[in-house]
């Protein structure tokens, strides 16, 4: 996935405007108006996609920042500029590489250009127009090097037309359409100036949809369009007052991220979708497989048997699609719904962490009783024949920490709010209570951040004294009772295979504290390449796996394992958020400290308050102390307290 990882970086700078006023007059591809692969450069005019590993086989789509509406006869031009270089040996030659150039309603979705159900047309590489999910013979195939114009007359009477043309050659008009009503036409024309607060949704944009081409648009004279048969230019819709301008989002700061969290089968991608019905104005993306299967065009592949034999290849597709989306979306200012299972504290937190100048953050808890989430289970089955067995879901059940919102004792996690949807925080903890305790022994142990943590030398410590204390209960001289004796004999058993499994889990625990010094130093002042560290830190993931294993034979003999420290399971993570952790104190305690220092200047306040001021400082200095003490365990670099707080009693 190299090649989606260096496409990533190639953002657009975006123009940022709060209304129609303030927005540029330049027509170009809109970034906050396509699918989040989409990729805008070169002055807004460039569009193409990622095309490394499973997004070879997407499509992705942007619109223009300016659409149409009421009337007039416009074109805009898109000539097709390279392939992009794919592996696709499971795919025709001729599918590789496909482009569609065309026009739809603002309210359509991005990635469904010509597709059923929408508002559109498109002119399509393989020469045939597609609208409402039909293809139809029309003109002549295009590819690298060609160009073409699409024009849209909607001054004709008594329907509005659009047509093409190929390097100049007018291939004739495509189709005609009812441009007027609302109801079963694109309800374009005669609609009055503003219709609402999101005008562009019955506006008519370019469009255009890829798959693996690179385009270049052309919107003005200016950017090398030539109109054909008297049209004119698409920009000169905003001078004639038959424009509106796209959608556009805030900075990261004013978006929202939404969490779900819950067992497979138990409602989270219902609840999204409904909740983003609801919230047309948010415009939310829901991230996750169903939004991987739209872009590779296989929505229809859990609920069609005819895609049993390729299920899996396509499934592997979708997961590092949606894994690749998820990098794009930290960066790419929208409002953000994740669907996935979000059941483990530490993944939430390493996750959340890409989004921390985003806004609003929420996790959205869909917990219902196990019954109810049994039968949804049940009709799931029943519409895509696949469904996650009980001992999955006990397995899954048992790594299920519920999320805690920052301001709750304890929480580490970065949420502002969490809601449970279904049942509340505490009967679903009573049935995740009651699934973990019945889980049989194939279960995983919870993560280490649900019981809290120590400092890496006390853990030693804890290690060794407790398989030492175990050991040497098990080497005390016992009499058991014939009748009980093949019992006791295979406790005994089980007791050395659980001391032993702990000694060796306290070793590689030790191993891992030695890994995560070097690797901290090998970070500081650039030691080490990047390359190398990635490769260190590799290597520790592999011996953190390890201790997992560890823990479940211990777990699996009915033993208790200690806890893997939280800084070994946040990694390279831990430091960068506890040092966030750190400044929000800091700001907490800088406030505190002008509140102190502006009451003892005053020299009238009460005693009793300046103590009550001087008591809330040196709490949050204690706290910033506190966690200092925590980076610096980690072999991390703590932000430093700045000395006017330090010197406060002078």
């Amino acid at each position: 996935m190299a090649s989606t990882r260096d496409e990533s970086k190639q953002l657009a700078k975006r123009p940022r405007h709060d209304d129609a006023q303030a927005a540029p007059a330049r027509v170009q591809l809109n970034p906050d108006d396509c699918n989040l692969d989409f990729v805008v450069d070169h002055g807004g005019l460039r569009g193409h996609a990622l095309h490394g590993g499973g997004f070879a086989y997407c499509w992705s789509g942007a619109r223009a920042t300016a659409g149409v509406r009421r009337g007039g006869r416009y074109c805009f031009g898109c000539r097709v500029v390279a392939e992009q270089p794919v592996e696709m040996d499971d795919t025709e030659a001729c599918q590789r590489h496909l482009c569609r150039v065309g026009v739809s309603r603002g309210d359509d979705a991005v990635g469904s250009l010509g597709e059923a159900g929408g508002h559109s047309f498109a002119f399509e590489s393989t020469g045939k127009l597609s609208h409402d999910g039909k293809l139809m013979d029309y003109g002549a195939d295009f590819g690298v090097g060609d160009t073409v114009i699409c024009a849209v007359d909607l001054d004709s009477r008594p329907r509005a037309s659009i047509g093409f043309c190929k390097n100049r050659e007018w291939l004739g008009e495509a189709q005609s359409f009812d441009a007027f009503s609302s109801e079963k036409g694109f309800g374009l024309v005669d609609a009055p100036a503003a219709a609402g607060p999101r005008p562009w949704e019955s506006a008519m944009f370019p469009h255009v949809l890829l798959k693996n081409f690179i385009v270049e648009m052309q919107f003005g004279m200016e950017d090398g369009l030539e109109p054909v048969n008297g049209y004119q230019p698409w920009s000169s819709a905003l001078a004639h007052g038959n424009g509106v301008y796209g959608p556009v989002f805030a900075e990261q700061k004013e978006c929202e991220v939404l969490m779900m969290v819950g067992l497979p089968a138990s409602g989270k991608t219902t609840w999204a979708e409904k909740f983003v019905r609801e919230s047309p104005e948010k415009r939310f993306i829901i991230v996750g497989l169903n939004l991987a299967l739209d872009q590779l065009k296989m929505s229809g592949l859990l609920s069609n048997p005819f895609y049993e034999e390729r299920l899996d290849s396509w499934l592997d597709r979708a997961a590092k699609v949606v894994e690749g989306l998820m990098g794009r979306a930290a960066s790419v200012p929208r409002n953000y719904i994740i669907d996935q299972t979000n059941l483990e504290r530490i993944a939430r937190i390493r996750l959340l962490n890409n989004f921390s100048s985003y806004g609003c953050k929420m996790a959205v808890v869909v917990f219902p009783a196990p019954a109810e989430r049994k039968s949804r289970s049940s009709k799931r089955f029943i519409q895509t024949w696949k469904e996650v067995p009980d001992d999955t879901v006990n397995k899954m059940a048992a790594n299920f920490a519920l999320p805690m919102s920052k301001d709750m004792p304890g929480s580490m996690e970065p949420f502002d709010q969490v809601l449970f949807v279904e049942l509340s925080r505490g009967d679903a903890q009573t049935y995740l209570d009651q699934m973990t305790s019945n889980r049989g022994s194939n279960a995983f142990p919870q993560d280490a951040s649900a019981r809290g943590w120590q400092s890496t030398s006390h853990n030693q410590m804890r290690w060794r004294s407790s398989v030492s204390d175990k050991q040497s209960s098990s080497n005390a001289p016992t009499e058991p009772s014939s009748s009980n004796a093949p019992a006791e004999k295979d406790k005994q058993v089980d007791s050395d295979f659980i001391v032993s499994k702990k000694f060796e889990l306290a070793h590689e625990y030790e191993e891992m504290d030695r890994e995560y010094k070097n690797i901290r130093e090998m970070s500081r002042g650039g030691q080490a390449s990047e390359a190398a560290t990635d490769a260190a830190w590799a290597a520790f993931e592999a011996r953190l796996d390890k201790c997992r294993a560890i823990q479940r034979e211990i777990m699996n003999a009915k033993g208790d394992p200690q806890p893997i420290p939280e800084w070994f399971l946040l990694g390279k993570d831990f430091v960068r958020m506890k040092n966030l952790e750190l400044q929000k104190e800091l700001e907490l305690a800088v406030e505190s400290h002008k509140k102190f220092i502006k009451m003892s200047g005053r020299g009238h306040a009460p005693s009793a308050e300046i103590k009550f001021a001087l008591a809330a400082l040196e709490g949050h200095l204690n706290k910033c102390r506190a966690i200092q003490r925590e980076i610096r365990e980690a072999r991390g670099d703590p932000v430093p307290i700045p000395e006017e707080l330090l010197d406060y009693r002078q």
